[in-house]
């Protein structure tokens, strides 16, 4: 089994797909994103690149991965969305600024996120745009 394989499992047994899920183990997952991406940023960096990305290849099964998580994220922001445009019916709902109601900034916020999926979806296209160059690319 390769370190690769083992994080991925790793991964899947702090939060299972399947649950269970609550609002910390959203926010828990959430956060590490940042966390692989700034491994992956070190990793692929100047003082790692001749190791790491060696072969051509290495790119084009990042790229790959990577396209595979900013699609995700349209379904992410879709949901998320939702969340919003629910959390604005909830009468209990503020915004903490207190000069409007919190209703108008969640409707704002789902407004917001639907800018941000397409904004997802260009990006994953350029990503898919990538992949489909690198995979011409190898080493003898």
């Amino acid at each position: 089994m390769s370190d690769e394989r083992e994080l991925v499992d790793a991964i899947a047994e702090c939060v299972p797909y399947d649950g269970p899920h609550s609002a910390d183990t959203v926010t828990d997952a959430a956060r590490g994103l940042p966390a692989l991406v700034r491994y992956l940023n070190n990793a692929t960096g100047p003082g790692n690149a001749r190791t790491t990305l060696k072969w051509a290849a290495t790119a084009h099964r990042v790229l790959g991965d990577l396209g595979a998580a900013v699609h995700g994220l349209d379904q992410l922001l879709t949901q998320l969305a939702a969340a919003s445009t629910h959390q604005a019916s909830d009468p209990t709902l503020y915004d903490d600024r207190r000069d409007r109601p919190g209703e108008d900034t969640a409707r704002a916020l789902a407004a917001e996120l639907g800018q941000l999926r397409r904004a997802a979806s260009d990006l994953a296209r350029s990503i898919d745009q990538a992949r489909e160059l690198s995979v011409h690319l190898g080493n003898d």
